[in-house]
């Protein structure tokens, strides 16, 4: 079963806060700063303007569950997404990546925003398009389709952003478009695909049939291990 994100999100689309939500980094997040900034970085952060939050346009979100202004980050991504794979039922957003079609877990959806310009960062590799200071949180955005090896669509490959918690930080994935938010029984979804998809199938945790598609789960965590470690 599948419909509108927009539909999904009716009864909790209250905009979180735009005052800094944090008490400090979360060593996610002194790690990621201190390998692209430095030592340093809370100056560079305040002379590129990232201390400031960002002004950004939110689409859908808080996902339930979500709270940016508490402590937005479930314990254990990897603990979570191995326990996906003994859930009877998944609640995935979808989105469409080079004309393809990919889902997270909507658990792990914080909010999705559009009109997301990031800061560059220094020596970053080509799929990190920079980092943005969300609603007071270290946020790096991810151009997944240069990540995936995915052809792009255009100028409008990265209008959107589904903001992920992972590992005690934000991540931005940078899509083409949002789909819909599937809901599907467990046993639809095939885990262990690495020898099926080839280019991106570290990045991939399992393949949704809905219809007559197959739906590509990311793997949010894998995406969390690339960006802080790579």
């Amino acid at each position: 079963m599948s419909k509108k994100l927009e539909h999904y999100f009716k009864d909790s689309v209250v905009v979180p806060g735009e005052k800094d939500a944090r008490d400090g980094f979360t060593e996610s997040e002194r790690a990621f700063l201190e390998k692209y900034l430095g030592m340093e970085y809370e100056s560079a952060l305040d002379a590129t303007g990232l201390s400031v939050p960002a002004k950004v346009e939110t689409v859908s979100g808080p996902a339930p569950g979500g709270d940016s202004t508490g402590e937005p980050f479930p314990p254990g991504t990897a603990r979570f997404e191995a326990g996906m794979r003994q859930a009877a039922d998944l609640q995935l957003v979808g989105f469409v990546v080079g004309g393809q079609d990919y889902a997270v877990p909507i658990e792990q959806v914080q909010e999705v925003i559009r009109g997301a310009t990031p800061t560059k960062l220094p020596a970053a590799p080509s799929y990190l398009a920079g980092i943005m200071n969300l609603r007071g949180r270290v946020t790096p955005l991810v151009r997944l389709g240069a990540l995936l090896d995915v052809p792009g669509d255009g100028p409008d490959e990265d209008r959107f952003v589904i903001v992920c918690r992972a590992g005690g930080m934000h991540l931005g994935l940078m899509v083409g478009a949002i789909a819909a938010m599937h809901r599907a029984s467990g046993d639809r979804v095939e885990w262990g695909i690495e020898t099926q998809v080839g280019v991106g199938a570290r990045y991939l945790a399992g393949l949704l049939k809905h219809e007559d598609k197959l739906i590509k789960i990311i793997s949010i965590d894998s995406l969390f291990q690339k960006v802080l470690k790579s």
